[in-house]
């Protein structure tokens, strides 16, 4: 199961696709001299795009849901274990919005989609 600083916050429906960042490089040229002088600057991070659904069994147990997962927007790095199992160590959350409007299923849930974003520090 996912999770994120040992809780699990992503609701339902959710979907996980983590990126490389591209390396950083420094490319040189020197006159006189065809062809370029590439330096490799070193890694990056990543970026994990989160998608998924949040939902409670009324309308303030699906805002206490959202609050939570916007707490985790204080800048200090957690683990993050995606939905395939894999430990992601220094993560931080950069981005967290709930998408759309609030929901109401027939059973009476409310619910409602979001979108985060998660920057890989190492």
């Amino acid at each position: 199961m996912a999770s994120y600083g040992g809780l699990g916050i992503f609701g339902a429906a959710m979907s996980m696709s983590t990126s490389d960042n591209p390396r950083e490089s420094q490319v040189n040229s020197f006159f006189g001299i065809n062809g370029l002088e590439t330096l490799d600057g070193g890694f990056r991070g990543r970026i994990t795009q989160v998608r998924g659904v949040l939902y409670g069994e009324s309308a303030g147990l699906l805002a206490s849901a959202e609050g939570t997962f916007r707490s985790y927007n204080d800048g200090v790095p957690r683990m993050l274990i995606d939905n395939l199992g894999t430990v992601w160590l220094n993560v931080r959350l950069l981005r967290f919005q709930p998408v759309g409007r609030v929901r109401q299923s027939a059973d009476g849930t409310f619910f409602r989609a979001y979108e985060a974003q998660f920057l890989h520090l190492t």
